[in-house]
C-alpha cells in the first residue's frame, strides 16, 4: 500500500473514532454511501487479483524444457486417449488455453510430457 494510500486510510479511521456520537437513523444514508464505497473498493480489489492471476497464468513467459522427443511420445499417448483407448492411462479434462486448440493441445502435451518425465524420474529413485 502506498503511503498516500496509508494517510488516507488512517484519516478515515481518525475520523471514524474522533466523534462519540452515536449513529442515529438520520445517519443510515451517509453509512450506506461509506457501504458502497467498501463494496466497489473490494470488487476493485478482486478485479485486480483476477487480472494478476490470470497474467501469471496465461504469461508467455512460461519455460518448457520438454524435448521434442517427449513432445512426440506425449502427442501419440493424447491421440490414443482422444481415440477412446483406455490402456493410455489418461483423463482428458477442460483447459483454459490461449483460445486456440492449437495452443490447448501444445499445453496439453507439454504437461503430459513433464508428468511423464516426473513419473520416469520417480521409479528410478
Amino acid at each position: 500500500m502506498s503511503d498516500k494510500k496509508k494517510d488516507a486510510l488512517d484519516s478515515l479511521i481518525d475520523f471514524i473514532f474522533s466523534d462519540d456520537t452515536p449513529v442515529s437513523p438520520e445517519d443510515e444514508g451517509d453509512l450506506d454511501i461509506f457501504k458502497d464505497a467498501i463494496q466497489q473498493a473490494e470488487a476493485r480489489l478482486a478485479k485486480s487479483r483476477l487480472e494478476r492471476a490470470r497474467a501469471g497464468a496465461f504469461s508467455n513467459n512460461m519455460s518448457s524444457n520438454v524435448s521434442n522427443f517427449d513432445m512426440e511420445r506425449a502427442k501419440r499417448r493424447y491421440d490414443r486417449a482422444k481415440a477412446g483407448d483406455a490402456t493410455a492411462g489418461l483423463t482428458l479434462a477442460a483447459r483454459f488455453g490461449d483460445g486456440s486448440m492449437d495452443g490447448d493441445l501444445e499445453a496439453i502435451l507439454e504437461d503430459l510430457a513433464e508428468l511423464e518425465d516426473e513419473d520416469n524420474d520417480n521409479e528410478e529413485n
